[in-house]
């Protein structure tokens, strides 16, 4: 009879997840999977099966994560703008406050986006759902007046998608970003 599973897979999950984005893909070793997840060699490969799964599903963790804080960020918000510079205010105030881990999706881009097609498919597709969120949010600010609406609203929001993945590469090693966002705020 087969052993049932005796884990908490979301806590697991946050844990490889920290590892990954912390060390990389080829800076953590089975061994750190193993230490991280609690399990024998054995109940990993069973539970998630090879290092790169794992690694595929931590990154669809951190995905949910980031859709929910920018989901967060666009509810509360009174107008479509003012969502906008909710995100980026909260990810500067973030950074000044001494969270300095940067982005688990820059960091996968800069490591694995030229080398595997795998993951530079599942970033594209990420970067797409966000660049037409803000999109989307630029086009209601310029039917409300809030941003002119000269400005092309896919470029503007390839723009702050690039800036936010800016912000969060740079605060690994500045984490005075006020200024900065300020000027990349400016655009709108």
């Amino acid at each position: 009879m087969p052993k049932s599973v005796t884990f908490d897979r979301d806590s697991v999950m946050e844990n490889v997840m920290n590892l990954f984005w912390r060390k990389g893909y080829n800076g953590t070793s089975m061994q750190d999977l193993v230490d991280v997840t609690g399990l024998n060699r054995s109940s990993f490969y069973n539970s998630f099966g090879d290092k790169f799964s794992l690694f595929e599903e931590a990154l669809k963790a951190y995905q949910k994560q980031q859709n929910e804080l920018l989901q967060e960020s666009f509810t509360h918000a009174k107008t479509p703008k003012q969502a906008i510079i909710s995100l980026f205010k909260g990810i500067s105030d973030d950074i000044s406050s001494g969270n300095q881990k940067g982005c688990m999706f820059t960091s996968c881009t800069a490591e694995l986006g030229a080398e595997n097609a795998q993951v530079r498919d599942f970033l594209v597709e990420n970067k797409d759902k966000v660049v037409e969120s803000f999109a989307m949010l630029i086009r209601k600010a310029q039917e409300q007046g809030e941003i002119d609406a000269r400005k092309d609203a896919g470029t503007v929001a390839l723009f702050l998608f690039s800036s936010l993945q800016g912000l969060r590469l740079t605060s690994m090693i500045e984490p005075n970003l006020e200024a900065v966002t300020e000027e990349i705020l400016g655009v709108l």
